[in-house]
Parts: structure tokens; C-alpha cells; sequence
């Protein structure tokens, strides 16, 4: 079986991401969390990816790098101080996309919490 890592940063209360609810409603948390972020102005469209063979697909990122990518040292700890936590998972269910990766929850076999100092020079930013 073949297996992908990917990367999320999503609240692990909810499991909701940035963009959208787990009901598919836009709320652009990132917009509040994170206004002068390099994320907050990708396009991510919900479409019928999203919800394919009747799953709940997650965006995440491709790699580790693109979490460098998509989020600064200040958004990522605004995020972490409002909630979200960073995640990498290894799943069976996933669809490579041109910028990111969607994956099931039901296809996850393992996942862990990555600190942010891992990725980040967040003593730059204290």
C-alpha cells in the first residue's frame, strides 16, 4: 500500500483548517489570524476534489518546505497561540494537486505534532 507524508497546520479541536469548515463553509480564518501572511492570498477553491468518493479531503502541504512556503515565524506562532498546531501525517488516501496535497482522515495510519521551533526561528520573533 502505498503511503504519502503530509503537512497541516489545522486546529486539532475542530480539525478545521484555514480556509474552510469540516462542513465545506468558507471562513478564512487565516485572513484574521495571519493579515500579513504569505498563505492568506493562495486561491483555495473547494471543489468537487474536496469531497471526492464521498471523503472529507484536507489540504496540506506537500512537504516540510512548503510549510516555509506557505506560513512566516510570526504567522505560524499566532496561529499556534490561537489553537493550531502543525501535523505531519502519514496517510494511504491522498491526491497530489499542482501546490498542495488533499488527504482523508480515514486514511491516516500515523501522525504527530511538529514543534514550530522545528520549522521556524520563532526566538527571532519573542
Amino acid at each position: 500500500m502505498k503511503t504519502k507524508i503530509v503537512y497541516r497546520i489545522e486546529n486539532p479541536n475542530d480539525t478545521y483548517g484555514m480556509w474552510y469548515t469540516g462542513e465545506a463553509k468558507l471562513q478564512k480564518r487565516i485572513h484574521i489570524l495571519c493579515p500579513d501572511g504569505i498563505a492568506k492570498d493562495f486561491p483555495m477553491p473547494f471543489n468537487d476534489l474536496h469531497r471526492k468518493d464521498g471523503h472529507v479531503w484536507n489540504s496540506a502541504g506537500k512537504s516540510i518546505e512548503n510549510m516555509n512556503q506557505w506560513f512566516t515565524a510570526s504567522d505560524a506562532l499566532n496561529l499556534y497561540n490561537n489553537g493550531f498546531r502543525l501535523y505531519e501525517f502519514e496517510t494511504t488516501m491522498f491526491q497530489e494537486l499542482e501546490m498542495e496535497t488533499l488527504f482523508c482522515r480515514e486514511g491516516i495510519i500515523r501522525q504527530r505534532e511538529i514543534s514550530l521551533e522545528d520549522i521556524w526561528n520563532i526566538k527571532e520573533i519573542l
